[in-house]
C-alpha cells in the first residue's frame, strides 16, 4: 500500500473518533440536565379549573406565578383557592358567570360562581315582599345567563260611591181636592258604597276586585198626595194621620152612620176648653152628645160639595145643638173664618163612635 493512502485513512479514523466522543459528551450532558432539572422542580401542582384538572411541575409557590406559568387567566368574579401540602399544591378555580337580577326598575348585573336564586337576590340586595312575584323558584340553581325578575305587587283598597235614585210613592190625600196633587215629603237619594281592591304590579294598575258593597244611606221615597176630597178641607190631617179617612169620590169609604143637617161655625180664644174637656182647636166640633157622642171621629162635607170641613172630633156642645136647631157647630181658627162659613147644609159621616168620656188635663195635653 502506498504511504499516501495510509495517511489519508488514518486522518479519516481520527475524525470519526472526534464525532463519537462529542456525541457521548452531549448525551451525558443532556442526562445530567434531565436529572438535575428533575431534582430542581420542587412541587407538583394540581389545578382544578371548573372541574377540569391540570397537573404542573413547578418550583413556584406564588399563586399568580403558578397560574401565569400554567397560562391560566383569572377573570372578574372568579374564586381561586390554594392549598399547599408539602410538595403538592392544590389550586381550585371556580369560574364566575353572568347573573341578571331585575327589580325596582333596576337591572343588577352580577358575577357569581354558584348558589341559587335566593343567593343572587341577597347578593343584589333585593328583598321579597309577601305578595311579590318572581319568575323562577328561589331554590333554583344559578347558571350562566340566568335572568331573575322580581315584580313588586301592591294592593290598595278604594271606595267608590254611587247615588241610588229614590222612588215616587203616590198616596190618597183627603186634604187635597180631587184632580190635584202635592208633594207631602221630598225624596232623598241614597248612597251605595262599593269597596274595591286594586292590584298594582311595579306601580302599574292591573285590575280591581270588588270586596264589599253596602248601602251607606238608604234612599227616601218621594211621597205625593193625590187629592180625594171634593174641596180642600178646612180641618186638615197631619201626614201621619192620612190613613184615618179614605175617600172615594170625596165621600168616606167606611163609616158608621150619616147625620145630615145645618152646620154653623164658631171661634174662641186660644186655650179655651170644650165641654168634653178637650182644647177648642181646628178639628174639634160641637154636637148633641146624645146623637153624636163626645170623642166620635167625624168627616164633614157640605151637601152641595162646595165646602169641606174635613176630619173632626166631637168635643163640644151648645144650646142650638141640644134643641136640634143645628146639627154641628164647627170650630174655626178665627172669627173672620167663622163668619165666612156662615150656615151650610152638611152630611156628617161618623167614622167611629165615641164614648162621651170627659178628657182631663193629662190626656188633654196628648190630644190635638
Amino acid at each position: 500500500m502506498k504511504p499516501q493512502v495510509i495517511k489519508e485513512k488514518m486522518k479519516s479514523f481520527a475524525s470519526r473518533g472526534k464525532v463519537i466522543k462529542l456525541t457521548i459528551i452531549i448525551s451525558m450532558a443532556l442526562m445530567v440536565a434531565v436529572i438535575t432539572g428533575a431534582l430542581y422542580f420542587r412541587s407538583t401542582v394540581y389545578i382544578t379549573d371548573n372541574g377540569a384538572v391540570k397537573e404542573l411541575k413547578t418550583n413556584e409557590t406564588n399563586l399568580d406565578s403558578i397560574l401565569s406559568e400554567a397560562e391560566i387567566e383569572i377573570y372578574d368574579g372568579d374564586v381561586v383557592s390554594l392549598v399547599n401540602t408539602n410538595d403538592k399544591i392544590y389550586i381550585d378555580i371556580k369560574r364566575a358567570f353572568d347573573v341578571t337580577v331585575i327589580a325596582d326598575k333596576k337591572t343588577n348585573k352580577l358575577r357569581m360562581t354558584g348558589g341559587n336564586v335566593a343567593d343572587a337576590l341577597a347578593e343584589a340586595g333585593v328583598k321579597l315582599g309577601e305578595d311579590d312575584i318572581i319568575n323562577t323558584e328561589l331554590d333554583e340553581m344559578l347558571y350562566s345567563g340566568i335572568a331573575i325578575k322580581v315584580s313588586r305587587v301592591k294592593y290598595a283598597n278604594r271606595d267608590a260611591w254611587m247615588e241610588l235614585p229614590y222612588k215616587t210613592e203616590y198616596v190618597d190625600d183627603p186634604n187635597l181636592k180631587i184632580g190635584t196633587q202635592e208633594v207631602l215629603s221630598s225624596g232623598k237619594k241614597g248612597v251605595k258604597t262599593t269597596t274595591y281592591r286594586d292590584l298594582y304590579i311595579d306601580g302599574e294598575y292591573v285590575e280591581s276586585e270588588m270586596i264589599d258593597e253596602v248601602i251607606s244611606k238608604e234612599p227616601v221615597n218621594e211621597v205625593i198626595g193625590k187629592g180625594t176630597s171634593l174641596q180642600v178641607p178646612y180641618a186638615k190631617l197631619d201626614n201621619d194621620e192620612l190613613d184615618k179617612v179614605k175617600l172615594v169620590n170625596g165621600i168616606p169609604e167606611n163609616y158608621v152612620k150619616v147625620v145630615s143637617g145645618k152646620a154653623t161655625a164658631y171661634s174662641a180664644h186660644a186655650g179655651s176648653l170644650t165641654a168634653s174637656g178637650r182644647y177648642a182647636v181646628v178639628g174639634t166640633v160641637a154636637v148633641n152628645p146624645k146623637v153624636i157622642p163626645y170623642g166620635s171621629e167625624l168627616y164633614i162635607v157640605a151637601q152641595n160639595g162646595k165646602r169641606v170641613y174635613g176630619y173632626a172630633i166631637a168635643a163640644d156642645t151648645g144650646i142650638g145643638l141640644l134643641d136640634g136647631r143645628v146639627t154641628v157647630d164647627v170650630f174655626m181658627g178665627s172669627y173672620k173664618d167663622s163668619c165666612k162659613w156662615g150656615a151650610v147644609n152638611v152630611d156628617v159621616y161618623v167614622l167611629k163612635m165615641g164614648d162621651n168620656r170627659y178628657i182631663g188635663a193629662k190626656e188633654r195635653n196628648a190630644t190635638r
